[in-house]
């Protein structure tokens, strides 16, 4: 119907009646060449209406398009890539329920070195240095994201047990010296290089990053030393403690 409505208005506007459209007219599928009695006008206003009519749609228009892995790459094919970087910016995960889904998706290994990390390494030091286990909670695993982590029986129950012995190794920490008087932090090295422990493995829902005897570091006296993190995982971008001390051997 586009080709009568567009000549007739034409043809209202230049003064002249244009002819109805037959009865049994079909509308027709696409522009067809402007008649020979057409003027030179009407067909081009009848050849501008049709490619308005059959232009696609803009570029982008549309709901676009997902990539083919829905975005749940494993970190193996993300590293081989070179699309994993450590130190990715952490994600908001909501709720504990939207923060286990979050984190299988992620699979981001923190930095080995940041600035967030040295000012919670350097907090858990001070715990030990004052014997005060308070202060060492932000280099602490959460309990809110441990539970859909964990793939245990009673998982706050468990982790519950794990933060009380990491308090008391705080404190077991403070005690290997008669004074810290002087003592002077001086940064956390990660220890082992971390290995991404896949949803399954060491009784977890969840896949994460994992190191081993991590290093807390220290001056006394003008001399160096360090105190051992047994174990530290990832999550939303960040390291935190599980095991200050060997859990297993209590």
């Amino acid at each position: 119907m586009m080709k009568p409505v567009v000549a007739g208005t034409f043809a209202v506007v230049m003064g002249c009646a244009a002819p109805p459209p037959a009865p049994d007219a079909r509308p027709a599928e696409s522009a067809q060449p402007p008649s020979a009695g057409a003027s030179p006008e009407a067909a081009t206003a009848t050849a501008g209406a049709a490619e308005v009519a059959s232009a696609p749609p803009p570029t982008g228009a549309g709901t676009p398009e997902l990539p083919q892995d829905g975005g749940a790459r494993t970190a193996a094919e993300a590293a081989a890539d070179g699309t994993l970087q450590p130190g990715s910016a952490p994600i908001d995960a909501g709720d504990a329920g939207d923060a286990a889904s979050a984190l299988s998706m992620e699979k981001v290994m923190p930095a080995l070195e940041s600035k967030d990390l040295t000012e919670r390494a350097s907090a858990l030091f001070d715990a030990v240095v004052k014997n005060e286990p308070a202060l060492a909670e932000a280099f602490w695993f959460p309990k809110e994201p441990f539970i859909p982590l964990k793939d245990v029986k009673d998982p706050g129950k468990y982790w519950d047990n794990l933060h009380a012995a990491y308090l008391n190794d705080v404190k077991a920490m403070h005690r290997k010296r008669k004074s810290w008087e002087g003592a002077r932090f001086v940064g956390f090295q990660v220890g082992s290089r971390p290995k991404w422990v896949p949803p399954g493995d060491e009784a977890n829902k969840i896949g994460y990053y994992r190191s081993l005897h991590g290093k807390l570091k220290y001056e006394l006296d003008g001399k160096p030393a360090s105190l051992d993190v047994h174990t530290i995982i990832s999550w939303q971008g960040r390291w935190y403690i599980t095991h200050l001390g060997d859990f297993k051997k209590r």
